[in-house]
Protein backbone atom coordinates (compact mmCIF):
# COMPACT_ATOMS: atom_id res chain seq x y z
CA UNK A 1 0.00 0.00 0.00
CA UNK A 2 1.33 2.99 -1.05
CA UNK A 3 0.89 6.47 1.43
CA UNK A 4 0.88 9.97 -0.16
CA UNK A 5 2.26 12.50 2.22
CA UNK A 6 0.41 15.34 0.05
CA UNK A 7 3.32 15.63 -2.91
CA UNK A 8 3.10 14.03 -6.21
CA UNK A 9 4.81 11.65 -7.49
CA UNK A 10 5.68 9.98 -4.57
CA UNK A 11 9.42 7.92 -3.98
CA UNK A 12 9.52 4.64 -2.40
CA UNK A 13 11.79 3.81 -0.06
CA UNK A 14 12.56 0.32 0.91
CA UNK A 15 13.39 0.13 5.10
CA UNK A 16 15.56 -3.13 4.83
CA UNK A 17 15.17 -6.28 3.33
CA UNK A 18 14.41 -8.51 6.22
CA UNK A 19 15.91 -11.84 7.08
CA UNK A 20 13.13 -14.04 5.67
CA UNK A 21 10.24 -10.89 6.61
CA UNK A 22 8.62 -8.95 3.53
CA UNK A 23 10.50 -5.86 2.74
CA UNK A 24 8.81 -2.54 4.40
CA UNK A 25 7.91 -0.33 1.81
CA UNK A 26 7.34 3.63 3.01
CA UNK A 27 6.65 6.53 0.68
CA UNK A 28 8.13 10.12 0.10
CA UNK A 29 7.84 12.95 -1.96
CA UNK A 30 9.66 12.57 -4.94
CA UNK A 31 12.00 15.55 -3.83
CA UNK A 32 12.94 13.25 -0.69
CA UNK A 33 16.73 13.38 -1.24
CA UNK A 34 18.51 10.63 0.60
CA UNK A 35 21.42 12.30 2.80
CA UNK A 36 22.64 9.51 4.83
CA UNK A 37 22.74 5.95 4.91
CA UNK A 38 24.48 3.35 7.14
CA UNK A 39 24.09 -0.52 8.25
CA UNK A 40 25.60 -2.09 11.39
CA UNK A 41 24.81 -5.76 12.91
CA UNK A 42 25.08 -4.86 16.59
CA UNK A 43 22.27 -3.70 19.34
CA UNK A 44 20.54 -0.64 19.59
CA UNK A 45 18.31 1.06 22.36
CA UNK A 46 15.17 2.93 21.29
CA UNK A 47 13.41 5.09 24.03
CA UNK A 48 10.12 3.69 24.84
CA UNK A 49 8.93 6.35 27.48
CA UNK A 50 8.93 10.57 27.81
CA UNK A 51 11.64 11.62 30.02
CA UNK A 52 10.74 11.91 33.28
CA UNK A 53 13.24 13.13 36.76
CA UNK A 54 16.12 12.98 33.55
CA UNK A 55 15.72 9.31 32.77
CA UNK A 56 13.02 7.26 30.80
CA UNK A 57 12.69 3.43 29.52
CA UNK A 58 14.50 2.09 26.80
CA UNK A 59 13.67 -0.89 24.48
CA UNK A 60 17.15 -2.42 23.79
CA UNK A 61 17.80 -4.72 20.58
CA UNK A 62 20.21 -6.98 18.77
CA UNK A 63 20.38 -7.49 14.94
CA UNK A 64 21.22 -5.35 11.59
CA UNK A 65 20.51 -1.47 12.00
CA UNK A 66 19.88 0.69 9.00
CA UNK A 67 19.87 3.82 9.56
CA UNK A 68 18.76 6.69 6.41
CA UNK A 69 17.69 10.24 6.59
CA UNK A 70 15.96 12.23 4.21
CA UNK A 71 16.03 16.02 3.52
CA UNK A 72 12.88 17.08 1.78
CA UNK A 73 13.42 20.57 0.44
CA UNK A 74 11.11 23.21 -0.29
CA UNK A 75 8.33 21.60 1.29
CA UNK A 76 5.65 22.87 3.45
CA UNK A 77 5.03 19.50 5.34
CA UNK A 78 5.42 19.48 9.41
CA UNK A 79 6.99 17.10 11.72
CA UNK A 80 3.01 15.78 12.35
CA UNK A 81 2.22 15.93 8.66
CA UNK A 82 5.60 14.35 7.64
CA UNK A 83 5.26 11.54 10.06
CA UNK A 84 1.56 10.27 10.61
CA UNK A 85 1.31 8.73 6.92
CA UNK A 86 4.35 7.06 7.96
CA UNK A 87 3.17 5.56 11.00
CA UNK A 88 -0.30 4.45 9.15
CA UNK A 89 1.75 2.58 6.59
CA UNK A 90 3.53 0.78 9.00
CA UNK A 91 0.09 -0.31 10.87
CA UNK A 92 -1.29 -1.33 7.65
CA UNK A 93 1.66 -3.90 7.33
CA UNK A 94 1.21 -5.13 10.86
CA UNK A 95 3.00 -3.27 13.27
CA UNK A 96 2.32 -1.98 16.37
CA UNK A 97 3.19 1.27 17.69
CA UNK A 98 5.25 0.87 21.22
CA UNK A 99 5.76 4.22 21.71
CA UNK A 100 5.01 7.72 19.80
CA UNK A 101 5.73 11.45 21.27
CA UNK A 102 6.27 14.85 19.94
CA UNK A 103 8.89 17.38 21.28
CA UNK A 104 8.83 19.01 24.72
CA UNK A 105 6.11 16.10 25.49
CA UNK A 106 8.95 13.88 25.01
CA UNK A 107 11.35 15.88 27.25
CA UNK A 108 12.80 17.94 24.87
CA UNK A 109 16.53 18.74 24.78
CA UNK A 110 17.03 15.42 26.79
CA UNK A 111 14.91 12.95 24.64
CA UNK A 112 16.38 14.17 21.56
CA UNK A 113 19.98 13.18 22.50
CA UNK A 114 19.10 9.73 23.81
CA UNK A 115 18.19 9.61 19.83
CA UNK A 116 20.67 7.79 18.21
CA UNK A 117 20.55 10.76 14.96
CA UNK A 118 22.66 11.19 12.29
CA UNK A 119 24.32 14.36 12.60
CA UNK A 120 23.89 17.67 10.70
CA UNK A 121 23.89 18.92 7.86
CA UNK A 122 22.18 15.56 7.08
CA UNK A 123 19.61 15.43 9.80
CA UNK A 124 18.48 18.56 12.13
CA UNK A 125 16.23 18.29 14.69
CA UNK A 126 14.64 21.32 15.89
CA UNK A 127 13.96 20.75 19.97
CA UNK A 128 11.08 22.66 19.79
CA UNK A 129 9.40 20.64 16.51
CA UNK A 130 10.45 17.30 16.37
CA UNK A 131 7.94 14.15 16.24
CA UNK A 132 9.05 10.67 17.31
CA UNK A 133 7.63 6.82 16.43
CA UNK A 134 8.73 3.08 17.02
CA UNK A 135 6.57 0.58 16.16
CA UNK A 136 7.47 -2.95 16.33
CA UNK A 137 6.22 -6.12 14.33
CA UNK A 138 5.26 -9.69 16.31
CA UNK A 139 8.43 -10.83 14.53
CA UNK A 140 10.91 -9.13 16.45
CA UNK A 141 11.59 -5.96 13.37
CA UNK A 142 11.34 -2.52 15.28
CA UNK A 143 11.00 1.07 12.97
CA UNK A 144 11.83 3.95 14.65
CA UNK A 145 11.08 7.64 12.58
CA UNK A 146 11.88 10.81 13.78
CA UNK A 147 11.00 14.42 11.46
CA UNK A 148 11.52 17.33 12.13
CA UNK A 149 11.96 21.06 10.41
CA UNK A 150 14.63 23.38 9.78
CA UNK A 151 14.39 26.61 7.24
CA UNK A 152 12.44 25.53 4.39
CA UNK A 153 12.65 21.59 4.33
CA UNK A 154 11.53 18.89 6.46
CA UNK A 155 14.09 15.71 7.47
CA UNK A 156 13.18 12.42 8.21
CA UNK A 157 15.30 9.75 9.56
CA UNK A 158 14.01 5.70 9.36
CA UNK A 159 16.30 3.80 11.65
CA UNK A 160 15.19 0.07 10.96
CA UNK A 161 16.67 -3.34 13.27
CA UNK A 162 15.52 -7.03 12.41
CA UNK A 163 16.77 -9.32 14.46
CA UNK A 164 19.55 -11.70 14.24
CA UNK A 165 19.51 -15.27 12.95
CA UNK A 166 21.23 -17.70 14.73
CA UNK A 167 24.22 -17.52 12.12
CA UNK A 168 24.15 -13.73 13.08
CA UNK A 169 24.76 -14.65 16.60
CA UNK A 170 27.97 -16.92 15.58
CA UNK A 171 29.68 -14.54 13.23
CA UNK A 172 32.49 -12.81 14.60
CA UNK A 173 32.59 -9.03 15.47
CA UNK A 174 35.61 -6.91 13.76
CA UNK A 175 36.15 -4.51 16.67
CA UNK A 176 36.57 -1.04 15.91
CA UNK A 177 40.30 -0.10 15.64
CA UNK A 178 40.75 3.67 17.24
CA UNK A 179 42.40 5.08 14.51
CA UNK A 180 39.33 5.14 12.74
CA UNK A 181 38.15 7.39 15.36
CA UNK A 182 41.19 9.31 16.48
CA UNK A 183 44.10 9.44 13.60
CA UNK A 184 45.76 11.42 16.00
CA UNK A 185 46.17 8.57 18.49
CA UNK A 186 49.24 7.16 17.37
CA UNK A 187 50.93 10.91 18.67
CA UNK A 188 52.81 10.52 21.85
CA UNK A 189 49.68 11.56 24.53
CA UNK A 190 51.43 15.18 25.27
CA UNK A 191 51.62 15.85 21.60
CA UNK A 192 48.23 15.23 21.37
CA UNK A 193 47.65 17.64 23.62
CA UNK A 194 49.71 20.44 23.02
CA UNK A 195 48.75 20.60 19.01
CA UNK A 196 44.86 19.46 19.28
CA UNK A 197 44.47 21.25 22.84
CA UNK A 198 42.84 17.62 23.80
CA UNK A 199 43.92 14.13 24.56
CA UNK A 200 42.02 11.40 24.99
CA UNK A 201 43.65 9.24 28.32
CA UNK A 202 43.06 5.84 26.73
CA UNK A 203 44.26 3.39 29.05
CA UNK A 204 41.93 4.42 32.54
CA UNK A 205 39.41 1.86 33.52
CA UNK A 206 36.76 2.37 35.52
CA UNK A 207 34.77 -0.49 37.91
CA UNK A 208 31.46 -1.22 36.12
CA UNK A 209 28.84 1.46 36.40
CA UNK A 210 30.95 3.06 39.11
CA UNK A 211 33.15 6.71 39.00
CA UNK A 212 35.81 4.46 41.08
CA UNK A 213 38.97 4.29 39.26
CA UNK A 214 40.79 1.11 38.67
CA UNK A 215 44.07 0.69 40.59
CA UNK A 216 46.46 1.36 37.63
CA UNK A 217 49.05 2.49 37.14
CA UNK A 218 47.84 4.87 34.36
CA UNK A 219 50.73 5.87 31.94
CA UNK A 220 48.49 8.53 30.78
CA UNK A 221 48.30 9.91 34.57
CA UNK A 222 52.16 9.27 34.70
CA UNK A 223 52.81 11.90 31.41
CA UNK A 224 49.93 14.05 32.23
CA UNK A 225 51.48 14.68 35.93
CA UNK A 226 55.28 14.88 34.20
CA UNK A 227 54.09 17.79 32.23
CA UNK A 228 52.08 19.45 34.72
CA UNK A 229 54.43 19.44 37.48
CA UNK A 230 56.78 20.96 35.24
CA UNK A 231 54.68 23.64 33.78
CA UNK A 232 52.82 25.18 36.81
CA UNK A 233 51.40 27.85 34.63
CA UNK A 234 49.50 25.75 32.42
CA UNK A 235 45.86 24.30 33.74
CA UNK A 236 43.80 21.19 32.70
CA UNK A 237 40.44 20.27 32.89
CA UNK A 238 39.23 16.54 32.95
CA UNK A 239 36.19 16.09 30.77
CA UNK A 240 34.40 13.32 31.45
CA UNK A 241 32.36 11.22 28.83
CA UNK A 242 29.47 8.42 29.00
CA UNK A 243 27.72 6.69 26.42
CA UNK A 244 24.00 7.29 25.74
CA UNK A 245 22.35 4.62 27.39
CA UNK A 246 20.32 6.11 30.45
CA UNK A 247 18.92 9.59 30.74
CA UNK A 248 20.97 12.84 30.21
CA UNK A 249 21.54 14.14 33.82
CA UNK A 250 22.48 10.63 35.62
CA UNK A 251 25.22 10.48 32.60
CA UNK A 252 26.58 13.80 33.10
CA UNK A 253 26.29 13.44 37.24
CA UNK A 254 28.85 9.89 36.79
CA UNK A 255 30.77 11.35 33.67
CA UNK A 256 31.56 14.68 36.05
CA UNK A 257 32.08 12.19 38.77
CA UNK A 258 34.93 10.15 36.97
CA UNK A 259 36.68 13.32 35.60
CA UNK A 260 36.75 14.71 39.56
CA UNK A 261 38.04 10.60 40.05
CA UNK A 262 40.93 11.33 37.92
CA UNK A 263 41.51 14.35 39.22
CA UNK A 264 42.26 13.12 42.89
CA UNK A 265 44.41 10.45 41.40
CA UNK A 266 46.76 13.22 39.63
CA UNK A 267 47.10 14.95 42.85
CA UNK A 268 47.14 12.43 45.65
CA UNK A 269 49.17 10.10 44.02
CA UNK A 270 51.36 11.89 41.37
CA UNK A 271 51.62 15.55 43.36
CA UNK A 272 50.12 17.64 40.54
CA UNK A 273 48.82 21.26 42.31
CA UNK A 274 44.93 20.92 43.03
CA UNK A 275 44.78 24.44 40.83
CA UNK A 276 46.00 23.18 37.46
CA UNK A 277 43.24 20.82 37.68
CA UNK A 278 39.67 21.19 36.56
CA UNK A 279 36.86 18.54 36.53
CA UNK A 280 34.17 18.74 34.41
CA UNK A 281 31.12 16.32 32.68
CA UNK A 282 29.30 16.38 29.42
CA UNK A 283 27.40 13.12 29.35
CA UNK A 284 26.45 11.62 26.30
CA UNK A 285 26.52 14.80 24.42
CA UNK A 286 29.96 14.85 22.46
CA UNK A 287 30.16 11.40 21.05
CA UNK A 288 32.96 10.91 18.87
CA UNK A 289 31.24 7.57 17.05
CA UNK A 290 27.67 6.47 16.71
CA UNK A 291 26.36 5.06 19.92
CA UNK A 292 24.26 2.14 18.06
CA UNK A 293 26.83 -0.82 18.82
CA UNK A 294 28.57 -2.67 21.75
CA UNK A 295 32.07 -0.83 20.36
CA UNK A 296 31.13 2.25 19.75
CA UNK A 297 29.68 2.86 23.22
CA UNK A 298 32.73 1.36 24.80
CA UNK A 299 34.68 3.79 22.54
CA UNK A 300 32.78 6.88 23.71
CA UNK A 301 32.99 5.70 27.64
CA UNK A 302 36.33 8.08 28.21
CA UNK A 303 38.20 10.93 30.44
CA UNK A 304 39.99 13.78 28.07
CA UNK A 305 42.02 16.10 29.12
CA UNK A 306 41.75 19.92 27.53
CA UNK A 307 43.99 22.65 27.89
CA UNK A 308 42.30 25.46 29.69
CA UNK A 309 42.65 29.44 29.38
CA UNK A 310 45.63 30.27 32.43
CA UNK A 311 43.33 33.33 33.52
Amino acid sequence: MAINLGVKPVLTLFAAIWFGAPACALDLPASAILTASKTDTNSISFPVSAVQNGTTQFDAVQGQITTRAYKIAGSSLTSFQAIEPLKAQLQADGFTIAFACADMVCGGYDFRYMLDLVSPPNMFVDLGDFQYVLAQHGDGRRVSIVTSRAGQAAFVQLTTVSPHTDADDQAPRASIPLSQINPSADLPLIEQLTTLGHAALEDLAFETGSARLGVGPFASLAAIAVYLRDRPDVRVVLVGHTDNVGGLSGNVALSKERAASVRMRLIDRHGVPAEQLGAQGVGYLAPRISNANKDGRSMNRRVEAILAPTQ
